[in-house]
């Protein structure tokens, strides 16, 4: 279902990021490997149940290695240099056969 993936155990908290849906043959890093902020680790591609690319993110409090994806506990993910509420409050309605996003929305900020 994830497709090309990698997890990253960050190691400030001890949780993982799973990165999901990767372009078959761009994995840049081996297992166990080290790695700092900035690193390209793959590229984006849409393997797995996917139509189109993109990169699938969760972060999650237990080992993806012993546990699936589907099973974990899904935790607040924060980027930093983005300012604003933790996650959209609103949802979706429907205008001409579309979603549209209602309420707040992230969106960065100029730096």
């Amino acid at each position: 279902m994830v497709g090309n993936h990698i997890y990253i155990r960050l190691d400030e908290t001890g949780t993982y990021l799973v990165l999901a849906h990767l372009k078959k043959g761009s994995v840049r890093v081996k297992k166990g490997q080290h790695i700092k902020e900035g690193t390209v680790v793959a590229n984006v591609g849409n393997s797995g149940n996917s139509s189109e690319p993109h990169l699938h993110i969760h972060h999650q409090r237990q080992d993806p290695s012993k546990t699936s994806i589907f099973l974990t506990e899904g935790l607040p993910l924060y980027f930093r240099g983005i300012q604003g509420p933790a996650a959209p409050k609103g949802g979706v309605r429907i205008e001409h056969g579309k979603d549209v996003p209602v309420g707040d929305s992230i969106i960065p900020l100029p730096l």
